[in-house]
Formats: C-alpha cells, structure tokens, sequence
C-alpha cells in the first residue's frame, strides 16, 4: 500500500468518525409518548391522514401498498387525492389492511390547486377560474380544500382568497419539508436514515401568515382548516411543479414515515362501523364540518384532545356555531407531555393560556371564533409549530356567515342589450356552429348548435363572436340561457388592435334549467399573453361565447339557447 494510498483511507476514516461523533447532535429528539386521557371520552377520534398521491397521479405507491403503510403507522383513514380534472369515476371507499381508503381529487386552477372531496364526477373536465371549478365542486356535492396555499413555489401557491372555499390546509408537509430541503439535503438524508418520522416533524415551521388569514376569514364564513401530508414517496432533483414528472427520484420520504409525522383527528359520534360507504360518509361530513384536529405525532402522540363550549343548555364542538343564550365557556382538555401550554385564540389572537391539563374558561358573550392550540417544550422549527391545532367554535356567529353567503353583488343599474344579429363564426378546423335567430314569440332569441372537432384536431374550439363598443361604464356581461346538458361556456373579451388579438376571460355555467348567468370583468383573467392584467374596456371591440377543451372534451356537441344578453352597468 502507498503512502499516498495510506493518506487517504486515513483521511477518509477521520472523516467517518467525525460524522459518527456528530450523529448524535444531528438528530431530532425522539418523539414523546403521551398519557392516556385523564376523562372517559365523549366522542370518538379516530386517526388518519389527508392528501395522499398514488400511481394513479404522481406518487409511487398503489392505493393497496399505501394503506399497508397507513395500517403500519396506526391510521384507520387514508384520503387519496391524485391529480385529475374531476371526471374520472373515483374507486368506492373500501377497506385495505383494515383502513378506509377515501378516494378524491386534486385539480388545477388558475388560483393555484384545489382538493375537491365528497364530490360527485363531472360530465366536463374541471379547470380554470378559481371561482368556476370552487362552484363546480360544490354544485357536485363536494368540499373544496385550497390546497398548499403558502408553498414558496409561485406556481402551487393560491392566489385568490376572494374564492368561497370550504377548507384549506394550514399545514402541507410537501411544501415545508421541500424547501427545508435547499442547502440541507445531506442533512436531512442522514437523519432521515436513522430517525425519519422525527426528521420530518422537524422540517415543519409554524406557518404565521397562514394562520392569520384563516382566523381573520373565520369571521365570515365556516373554514376547515387540516394539515396535508402531501405525501408522494418521491424525491426528485429538479422538482418545481405538480404534478412531478422527473424521470429519477428516490422513493423518499416514505408513505409510513409521512403518515408517521403527523395526522388529522377526526371527531366522530360513534367508532367507525366496518361499512365503508356509511364510515366514509361520517369522515366526510365531520370533515367539512370542521369537526377534526390536527397532531404533530413526530413530537408526541398519541394526543387525546377535546375542545367544546357552552350557553346555557347548548353544547358545541369544534366547527359547531354557538349561539348567545346566556353566559359562555370553553372547555378544554389533553393529555400531553410534561411541559405543555394550552393556548386559547379570539380570532387569531392570544386570548388565554394554562398548563393545567383541563380547563374551562368564561369568555364574553359576544361574536367571534375560537380556537385552541397546545404547545409543548423544544417543539421543532422556527417560529415553533403547535403541537396541537384544533378548528374554530363559531361564537354568535351564525348570522354574520347567514349574511355573507348570501351576499352578492348588487343587480345592474341599467343594460345594453348586444346586438346579436351581427355575430360571426370563428371555429377551428373540423368544428362546426350553427346559429339560429328567431323572431318575438318563435321561442329564445337564439338556438346555437354546436360540435367541436375530435382529438385529431388540436385544441379545438367553436365560438360566436358579437362586435361591441363603448365598454367603459360596464362592469359586467348576463345572459339568460340554458344547455341541454351542464356545460361551462366561456365568455372573452378581445382587444383586436393588439397585432396577437390579446383577451381575457372567464366562464358561466348552464344546463338544461333556464338561468341568468353573468360574468364580471374584473374577474376577468388573461387568456395567453396580454399588455394587461385586466380587460381595457376602451380599447375592447368584441365579445365571445366560446365552447372549447378547456371545459370539455374533443368531439362534445351540443346547443345552447339564449333568451337575452346584456351588457350591465354598476
């Protein structure tokens, strides 16, 4: 052996024993194991874990292989929620290695992602607008969750809190533990190897900003707040999208280590019975409810926790209103390591805090919405992560969540009708329209028939367009029509000075029962390139009515009858 040789392997064993002797400082502390609870239980919580990617989208495992994981990290649900367009005819719920498999569907805006759960298929792909694919998810029956909505990449992050969602997640692993990920890989690998489930609880950071928002919106309206695992078991090298496509990746971190770190609690009246239907049911509806919590199991678990309130003979668990009859209390109850802090919030504000392990505290009988976190010693990130986040009680809150979901804009002061007589057709290859105008009493003023090319044909599209002028003053486009089918029609302005055509857009839903529909232009968004965020209403001479694969699929033929179009004044 050379002397150059001999240098080396001892250089190289230097090294090694440093490592091993730095080990020990590297690694998180083990998670805790918590008390049994000190009160016979009221209800039933029962353990699992929400948004979960398989091989149907782009994760690495089956839904089989997935809920063995979920069986070995002690979970009794696991929701899947693959990337799709709503269509697909989702599996129905079914027991795996003993844990309800809970099947639905993350999908694209042009807000950022939504997780849509509970809802029934739709007969055309979900996409675009914020506001259109949140309607289309509630009008199926389902629960419409902004999905990583602080993720530090632009393209995941959501954009538009003026959309009336149903959840979001407060917490979302991928996003976190990613982007602790950047100049700390080594790190994280090594002690991944040895404690993973610790090593990913340590990535998570209280999301402050987040946080705020979700209590400042609990003020008008219901919001479930749950923390998404993410999972995928992929780790990519040049991953900054979903969903991910890089061809190498390591299968890191784990679905059990995942599940491991943390979950949501769901409350429920009674165990789960073995049907899957009726339990998946019961999960969904305590879900949108806003009857769950979440735990941190990576610092402790299990986490037996309890928040409810009282007025006079009224109960109320979390996501329940309360109304004002009478004097008012929280109460609350856990099971925790030593150390810990129960912490009351009045709309996101610090309110109150004991470290006795129950407490019921009288609070005034005025509106707002409370909720509670339970924070423990040498919690993991920076600001700490609360081990412990339940969701709100709505206190005197019922009628200001009346009011604000029936609060609309107000109707048009005065309308200028379209000249419809003066369409045009613009259609792409091998999509056809056909146009009909009818006289007073022939029936609605205008029958158009429609048929988009098949999938030879790319991106087609069939669209009338009506010339106008003399925007500015506006604010909005009505119809009053109806489909023979659901259909989501898109309405375009266009600026055709611009050499390229530029236009913005947004879309209406129809079927068969006859509505007024409209669109406003400052919702409006840009279709490709524009100059403008926003539609110059002086400088734009035509409206569209176009039927295209965004919203449904090559070869969908159909007709559309419009009564009345207008243009609406503020």
């Amino acid at each position: 052996m050379t002397r150059r040789v001999r240098s080396v392997l001892l250089a190289l064993l230097v090294v090694a024993a440093l490592v091993a002797a730095a080990i020990p400082f590297l690694l998180p502390r083990p998670h805790a194991t918590t008390p049994a609870p000190h009160w016979p239980p009221h209800t039933q919580a029962v353990r699992g874990v929400y948004h979960v990617h398989s091989t149907i989208s782009d994760g690495t495992g089956s839904a089989d292989q997935i809920a063995a994981a979920a069986a070995r990290a002690g979970l009794q649900f696991v929701i899947l929620t693959d990337h799709g367009d709503g269509t697909r005819v989702a599996a129905p719920p079914r027991y795996l290695s003993g844990v309800l498999v809970i099947e639905g569907v993350e999908i694209n805006t042009s807000a950022g992602h939504v997780v849509a759960l509970g809802a029934r298929p739709s007969s055309y792909p979900l996409a675009g607008s914020a506001h259109a694919v949140v309607e289309d998810v509630q009008r199926l029956g389902g629960m419409a969750i902004a999905a990583h909505p602080d993720s530090p990449r632009e393209s995941l992050a959501w954009r538009d809190w003026s959309v009336p969602l149903d959840g979001l997640e407060w917490l979302n692993a991928d996003s976190q533990w990613r982007d602790e990920l950047v100049g700390s890989l080594g790190r994280f690998l090594l002690t991944y190897a040895l404690r993973p489930v610790e090593t990913l609880a340590s990535t998570l950071d209280r999301p402050v900003d987040l946080l705020r928002r979700w209590d400042t919106m609990t003020a008008t309206r219901r919001l479930t707040g749950m923390a998404g695992a993410d999972a995928h078991a992929r780790l990519g090298w040049r991953q900054r999208s979903e969903p991910y496509d890089e061809g190498r990746f390591l299968e890191v971190p784990s679905y059990e280590a995942s599940f491991r770190a943390f979950g949501q609690r769901v409350v429920l009246d009674a165990p789960l019975s073995g049907d899957a239907a009726r339990d998946a049911e019961a999960i969904l509806s305590r879900l949108r409810w806003g009857r769950t919590y979440t735990v941190i199991d990576g610092m402790a678990t299990p986490g037996a926790f309890e928040f409810t309130a009282t007025s006079s003979a009224q109960w109320a668990h979390m996501g329940d209103y309360l109304d004002l009859r009478g004097e008012i209390a929280l109460h609350a109850r856990v099971a925790a390591p030593p150390g810990f802090r129960i912490v009351f919030l009045r709309d996101g504000n610090y309110w109150f805090d004991s470290t006795e392990p129950e407490v019921h505290l009288a609070v005034p009988a005025e509106p707002a919405a409370y909720r509670v976190e339970v924070e423990i010693p040498d919690a993991f990130g920076r600001p700490p992560i609360p081990w412990i986040v339940s969701n709100p009680i709505y206190v005197g809150l019922r009628d200001a969540h009346a009011a604000a979901r029936v609060a609309a804009a107000p109707p048009p002061s005065a309308r200028t009708p379209i000249a419809t007589g003066a369409w045009v057709a613009e259609a792409s290859a091998g999509s056809t329209i056909r146009l009909v105008l009818r006289g007073p009493g022939e029936g609605p003023l205008l029958a158009w028939e429609y048929a988009l090319a098949d999938g030879s044909v790319a991106a087609p599209y069939a669209a009338i367009r009506f010339p106008v002028a003399a925007l500015g003053g506006h604010d909005r486009f009505q119809l009053h029509g109806r489909a023979d089918g659901p259909v989501r029609l898109s309405v375009q302005l266009r600026d055709s000075t611009r050499t390229s055509g530029e236009r913005w857009g947004d879309t209406v839903y129809l079927d068969a029962t006859g509505r007024v529909a409209e669109v406003f232009f400052d919702r409006m968004t840009p279709l490709g390139d524009t100059t403008q965020a926003s539609p110059p209403l002086d400088r734009v001479d035509s409206l569209l009515l176009v039927i295209d694969t965004l919203n449904a699929r090559p070869g969908t033929r159909g007709t559309i009858e419009m009564s009345e179009l207008w243009l609406g004044k503020p």
